[in-house]
């Protein structure tokens, strides 16, 4: 079966022989197939909308070499409607197409957000919440449009945690956080599509009520962030798990610690279970294509094991 049917399979219910793989973002095109992606970026266009559409369709030029060369079962879809349709008229069957969001619930504020983050989550809740709701339902307008587009699954990119723990308590998490997220996995279920989130950081404190809000899967699992794929494996047998393969580990070419980050997240993860492979996060610029090379190596390894 291709990785794609594989893909299917695990978002059916369903258990493949051999778990699939994809990445949510892919950063090393020129390193790995010569794509330089640089001329597009910097042209001159008539207007914004012709330079999206030149930037998508080299992307659709990469994504070929992905499925083609590297078996991909998804490619990284967009947070733009009129790109993820873009994506999956050129691509037609090739590949699943997911359509991405991350605003739709509070996440870490950045640093120049956070002290008036903080006042409000203290002093006038009442202000996040009213934010919350507007956020909550645009974000379910985005993935229903997503879905008419053409959207195969939805990816919910949120980054919940820092390497230590939650960015705000658990108690917070669940008045300010679990309740809208909730609605959106449901409005995602209600037009017939499965979603995975993306966050980094630790999550333990939270797992529970994000397993709660019933979205399919979580995607990062992150080892720097000290989520354990074992533990959170045994939590949540039939939950799909995406990722836990080290990025740390990937950014500096050790084939024997890349290869043991494979051999965990796939034992554990894994072969077997509802599982996609991949990075704890994506394949980032700057990456060593050796490394990535290694870790798919040790995963067909590993596969023709099985």
């Amino acid at each position: 079966m291709t990785g794609k049917q594989n893909l299917e399979l695990i978002l059916a219910g369903k258990v493949p022989a051999a778990p699939p793989h994809w990445e949510l973002v892919f950063q090393i095109e020129k390193e790995m197939f010569g794509i330089d992606p640089g001329p597009v970026e910097s042209a001159v266009y008539p207007s914004q909308a012709d330079k999206d559409r030149a930037v998508w369709a080299h992307q659709v030029k990469v994504f070929h070499h992905l499925v083609d060369e590297l078996g991909w079962a998804a490619v990284p879809g967009g947070y733009n409607v009129e790109q993820v349709g873009f994506i999956k008229k050129a691509l037609g069957s090739k590949a699943l197409v997911p359509g991405y969001g991350g605003d739709g619930v509070f996440w870490m504020p950045s640093g120049q957000d956070i002290m008036e983050f903080v006042v409000k989550l203290y002093e006038r809740p009442e202000e996040l919440h009213a934010e919350a709701r507007k956020k909550c339902d645009n974000q379910k307008k985005s993935f229903r449009e997503m879905a008419d587009a053409g959207a195969d699954f939805i990816i919910m990119a949120s980054d919940f945690g820092f390497n230590d723990g939650p960015f705000i308590s658990p108690a917070h998490f669940r008045d300010l956080v679990t309740p809208y997220l909730t609605e959106i996995m449901q409005a995602v279920h209600d037009v017939g599509l499965k979603i995975i989130l993306h966050s980094d950081g630790c999550l333990n404190q939270i797992l529970d009520q994000i397993h709660s809000t019933g979205i399919d899967g979580y995607q990062s699992v992150d080892p720097q962030g000290h989520m354990d794929i074992k533990h959170v494996r045994d939590q949540y047998p039939d939950w799909i798990l995406m990722g836990n393969v080290a990025c740390n580990m990937l950014q500096d070419t050790n084939e024997e610690k890349i290869r043991e980050s494979v051999q965990y997240c796939m034992t554990h993860g894994g072969i077997g279970k509802p599982y996609i492979f991949s990075t704890s996060n994506c394949i980032f610029k700057g990456m060593p294509p050796e490394s990535y090379r290694i870790m798919l190596d040790e995963y067909h390894r590993m596969i023709s094991g099985a």
